[in-house]
């Protein structure tokens, strides 16, 4: 005898979250096996593009269609799948850290429920070069940081230019605004380059304070009584 159909299992769980930046509340599910999957396969791959890409897929999937991942601020992104990870997976996640005096490693369990973003004391997004010449500048979305990922730059200081020139929304002086998308990249990449180091401390300053995910997991050692000073911030390091 053979069965017509197997039982279908509803998954009706549904959770919100809010988005302190983007100012949105937005409704979501447990990730489903299938996906969990993928997102293994990604990791298992060690390619920073595709697990980008899986965990947007993954967070746009969950989402119902209410949100596109690729336009969200990392920080919420990242906020946005731990919280997925939390009602799919668990709500602790378990991380082994070293000691720095002694070196022994300690096991810490991170509440994921209560991992937040860190506003903290964020720049205003116009950078005012000189008097009369600023620029407008924008969180980095999970869109900018996938095409630095996937142009293959191996320096760090390259991938950080590159953020930033992506990061610019326009360019303006007393008399007219010069909107990024009317530019092109070479433009605004001379433009960059035609700063002096004091004032492009100034746009590293902006992006020094963009709100990340954040934790203070500060602990004790277990071995030596060591006291250690440590704060989780992105989305790898609250995995172990």
């Amino acid at each position: 005898y053979i069965m017509s159909g197997l039982p279908i299992v509803l998954n009706t769980a549904k959770y919100e979250v809010e988005l302190p930046i983007s100012k949105k509340t937005v409704e979501y599910r447990p990730y489903l096996v299938k996906e969990e999957k993928q997102l293994m396969l990604a990791i298992e791959s060690q390619d920073p593009a595709m697990i980008m890409k899986t965990v947007q897929d993954i967070i746009d999937a969950c989402t119902f269609g209410e949100i596109k991942s690729k336009n969200l601020p990392t920080a919420e992104l990242e906020l946005l799948f731990l919280k997925l990870r939390s009602k799919s997976v668990g709500e602790t996640s378990r991380i082994g850290y070293k000691c720095t005096h002694c070196g022994h490693s300690n096991e810490l369990v991170v509440n994921l429920e209560d991992v937040q973003i860190d506003i903290g004391e964020a720049k205003p997004n116009k950078v005012m070069i000189t008097d009369k010449i600023g620029i407008k500048l924008k969180y980095p979305t999970a869109s900018e940081v996938t095409k630095i990922v996937n142009s293959g730059e191996k320096t760090d200081i390259n991938n950080i230019f590159g953020l930033i020139t992506a990061c610019i929304e326009a360019i303006f002086d007393e008399e007219n605004v010069y909107d990024a998308k009317n530019l092109t990249q070479k433009e605004i990449t001379d433009f960059v380059e035609s700063l002096n180091s004091k004032q492009f401390e100034k746009i590293k300053e902006f992006f020094e304070s963009i709100p990340k995910l954040r934790k203070d997991v500060s602990f004790t050692c277990e071995k030596c009584g060591t006291y250690n000073p440590l704060v989780l911030e992105g989305l790898q390091n609250f995995f172990g």
